[in-house]
């Protein structure tokens, strides 16, 4: 069973208020959260590097139904993983969206995973 999230702000609810929900969305699936991650490490690959790795895929409901993919950066050498983005992939064509993914461009990504190794550096227990 695929996790299904959904994000919204928050509202100002009083205590003890009753809430009733219902969300009823429609869309097909065009590309499978596998894909999606194959997609995510094909980028990381040819874009970033190759101590980059995609995550599993969480289904973002909205306007815009995508993929946010976890990106974690390898660091062999201290047996240490540490996530340093998540990418958002088209539901409909496997396509990296940068507009809505943290951080958008891989330059960003790489630094990210830079001051993530220099941190595991800095630290005592490496």
């Amino acid at each position: 069973m695929t996790k299904m999230a959904s994000e919204m702000t928050a509202l100002k609810i009083p205590v003890q208020a009753e809430v009733h929900y219902r969300m009823d969305v429609s869309f097909r699936f065009n590309v499978t959260p596998f894909i999606a991650r194959q997609n995510v490490n094909v980028y990381l690959l040819s874009q970033v590097g190759n101590l980059l790795s995609a995550g599993e895929p969480v289904l973002l409901l909205g306007e815009q139904p995508y993929w946010k993919v976890p990106v974690f950066c390898a660091y062999p050498e201290f047996k240490r993983r540490e996530k340093v983005a998540e990418l958002a992939v088209d539901m409909n064509s496997g396509a990296i969206l940068l507009d809505h993914s943290d951080p958008s461009s891989p330059q960003e990504i790489e630094q990210r995973a830079e001051a993530a190794h220099h941190s595991i550096t800095a630290s005592p227990t490496g």
